[in-house]
Order: structure tokens, then sequence, then C-alpha cells
């Protein structure tokens, strides 16, 4: 097997393991929804979700990780989040 290849197997396990981690994420978030609407609280809390952005946006920064790339992937990410709850 080249490296090429080696490289590409890399990168498909790598990608199952975000998949299954996402997957574990919205899990959570169907916990939260449920959570929030026992206890009459809106989807969105503002300041929650500057809070996470900003967090995740800093873990990125000390890993070499473009904060404008992860602030484009974690909006999607919300934005999922938000339909799952509605």
């Amino acid at each position: 097997m080249n490296d090429l290849q080696k490289y590409r197997e890399e990168i498909d396990s790598i990608d199952k393991d975000l998949i299954e981690l996402l997957a574990k994420r919205f899990d959570v978030v169907k916990r939260v929804w449920y959570y929030k609407k026992e206890h009459n609280m809106p989807p969105l809390q503002a300041w929650r979700w500057q809070e996470v952005l900003d967090s995740r946006k800093n873990i990125a920064s000390h890993l070499g990780v473009s904060d404008e790339f992860i602030e484009k992937v974690w909006n999607i990410i919300h934005d999922y989040a938000l339909d799952l709850e509605k």
C-alpha cells in the first residue's frame, strides 16, 4: 500500500469518528430540547450560543485551526441543533 492510500484511509477513519461524535452530540441536543421544553425555555439562548462559539474558536486557535472555519462549521451545527429543538 502506498503512502497516499494510507493517508486516505486515515482520513476516512477520522471522518467516521467525526460523524459518530456529531451523532452523539445531537443525541444530547435532543435531551437539552426536552429539558428546555419541560421548563418553558426558548430553544435559543443567545448568551450560551456566544459562549460556545467563543470557546470553540479559542480551542481552534490553540490547535492551529482557522477560527473563521470553526465559526462556519459551528454555525451549521448550531442551525441543525436548533432545527432539532423545534
